[in-house]
């Protein structure tokens, strides 16, 4: 322990640009809440997979945690402390100055570490992550893969979505060397945005998870800790809860910022990850438009020749759409178009300057079938076909004036705006997708 001292020492002229330079925030921030348009939804943003005091392994405060929740402007913060009786009954529940908080937890399992929340008793210490599952479920509680880089549960039952990108995973796949000299020598920005990756194995895996069951609800896990220091006892921490919520955030279309609110939007597969390191994702849109009908992230739709699917981003970037996995379509700009999609489930990837930036949820295009009578249709089949979708819609309509005006065309390469539509969402799919209605390519590699 006697050597700090004098590595602190040793390093300390190298690390004024790493360990003490702080992450700024948004400098001009966008609307808020932010509405999403045509719609009766807001775009609340927020940090999912967190850790405090609670936990083993993290010091973390209430006050600290609160502190970072407001330099970030996070609308919504799931806790999932390492369980512990302590962790659910002491757990923050409710609104805390502007951010609303979650109870939660990560828990192993025999197939890999599950995220859990809302909670409010601890569940059994089972190691069968089916069972695992279950107890959570009957808590009405949602279940994500976590860590699902080194996670061997996908395909379990009851799953709602997976975490797609985990800044830990992130910092130990980068090289080593890399990630040194960049800790010591480069700003504390640069050093997450290395943590910020797409780990390929991931998205191989959840392209496949998503051919059996959809939605698959894609979260960003921030994996926040603020135990990583520089000068071990001495401090100097890097990853800290403001630096990590300025780093990674996951955005829920939801009506309302409350628990309920949120639950359904995530059940139903509304959001979408953004690496905020590289710009604010706030403003991020997918969506599969048919004349006044407007599908979001999580729908099904049967396609048709006046069938479209549109994408927008708050700032330029690379726009890819994927079809099963497989890239169908890219543009660089700020609008993407694709009209009379094929059989398939669709969603988004974003770079910016080649790295990646957002993460969509994805939208499942069925082949369009004839109608049958209600009576004549399975229960099981009734929200995946055209003919479920022709009632009233669930949410009420916005009148047209509610729209903004129509973003520049400078990058549009479709027809249209998107932002021309009204709302009007059909039923959502089931759970397991219907491929006597579905043609589609798988991907050439399997998780």
């Amino acid at each position: 322990m006697r050597r700090w001292p004098l590595v602190a020492c040793l390093a300390m002229p190298h690390v004024g640009c790493a360990a003490w330079t702080w992450m700024d925030a948004e400098s001009t921030a966008p609307p808020h809440p932010f509405p999403v348009p045509g719609t009766p939804l807001f775009d609340w943003k927020g940090t999912i997979h967190c850790h405090s005091h609670l936990s083993h392994d993290s010091r973390g405060t209430k006050a600290e945690i609160a502190a970072a929740c407001a330099d970030a402007r996070l609308d919504f913060l799931v806790m999932t402390d390492h369980q512990t009786e302590v962790s659910i009954a002491q757990g923050t529940r409710g609104m805390v100055d502007d951010t609303l908080w979650v109870v939660g937890a990560e828990v192993r399992s025999n197939r890999g570490t599950v995220l859990a929340f809302p909670l409010v008793q601890p569940l059994r210490r089972v190691f069968d992550v089916r069972a695992l599952v279950a107890e959570a479920k009957a808590q009405g509680a949602l279940v994500f893969l976590g860590h699902a880089e080194r996670n061997e549960a996908w395909g379990t039952p009851g799953l709602d979505g997976v975490e797609i990108v985990n800044l830990h995973a992130g910092a130990v796949a980068a090289p080593t060397f890399g990630m040194l000299l960049a800790g010591l020598f480069l700003p504390v920005r640069t050093v997450m945005a290395l943590s910020a990756r797409r780990l390929p194995e991931v998205f191989t895996a959840w392209d496949t998870q998503l051919l059996r069951q959809h939605p698959s609800t894609p979260i960003g896990g921030g994996d926040a800790h603020a135990n990583v220091r520089v000068f071990g006892p001495l401090g100097g921490t890097i990853g800290d809860y403001r630096e990590v919520f300025l780093t990674l955030s996951t955005h829920v279309l939801a009506e309302r910022l409350d628990e309920t609110s949120l639950l359904e939007a995530l059940r139903a597969g509304r959001s979408y990850v953004s690496c905020d390191v590289r710009g604010s994702g706030t403003g991020f849109d997918f969506r599969a438009v048919r004349g006044a009908m407007v599908h979001l992230p999580g729908d099904t739709v049967a396609t048709s020749r006046d069938l479209e699917l549109r994408v927008h981003t708050p700032t330029p970037g690379e726009l890819r759409l994927l079809q099963d996995g497989v890239i169908v379509q890219r543009i660089v700009g700020t609008e993407l178009a694709r009209r009379a999609p094929s059989p398939g489930i669709y969603r988004v990837e974003v770079l910016a300057d080649g790295e990646p930036w957002l993460f969509s949820s994805s939208i499942l295009v069925i082949a369009e079938a004839p109608c049958q009578p209600a009576g004549d249709r399975h229960p099981s089949h009734q929200d995946r076909s055209p003919c479920a979708r022709s009632g009233p819609s669930p949410h009420p309509v916005l009148p047209h004036s509610v729209l903004p005006p129509a973003p520049s065309t400078h990058h549009t390469t479709g027809p249209s705006s998107p932002w021309r539509s009204r709302h009007a969402p059909g039923q959502r799919s089931g759970r397991t997708v219907n491929r006597r209605c579905c043609r589609r390519r798988r991907p050439s590699t399997t998780a």
